[in-house]
């Protein structure tokens, strides 16, 4: 069954989801934390499938990451910088860096909201989402 569409965002809309995104991701690619070129900012979902440009659908990925992710689309799906179509950028999880109190970083699982949160999951629970076992 085919859901009602979100309306789109507006320009001043579309512009803060950007700034918000700037200041989550640090302009860092959070695949690799910054080693492959310049930051782009990215719609996991992409807009030809209904992607809008809200906090929750975009992530900061340098050229070369950038580049992968159009060319390896399975692999972009399984880690999440990619989101299928059928499915709401909210509820499919993504990998990305988190800073550790010693100001370390670490590679988990979350789900990003459209205000800037990032909410940690477990990798179990990624991979339930993912399957559709979850939520």
């Amino acid at each position: 069954m085919i859901g009602p569409k979100e309306p789109r965002p507006s320009a001043a809309d579309e512009k803060r989801a950007y700034a918000i995104v700037n200041d989550r991701d640090d302009l860092l690619c959070q695949r690799c934390l910054g080693w492959c070129g310049a930051p782009q900012r990215d719609h996991r979902k992409n807009r030809s499938q209904g992607g809008l440009t809200v906090a929750s659908n975009l992530c900061v990925l340098g050229e070369t990451c950038h580049r992968w992710k159009t060319t390896e689309v399975r692999d972009a799906l399984i880690d999440g910088w990619a989101v299928p179509g059928w499915a709401d950028p909210r509820e499919w999880p993504t990998r990305r860096y988190f800073r550790t109190p010693l100001n370390t970083v670490r590679k988990g699982w979350a789900l990003l909201d459209d205000v800037g949160g990032v909410h940690e999951i477990s990798e179990d629970e990624a991979r339930k989402r993912m399957e559709g076992v979850l939520p």
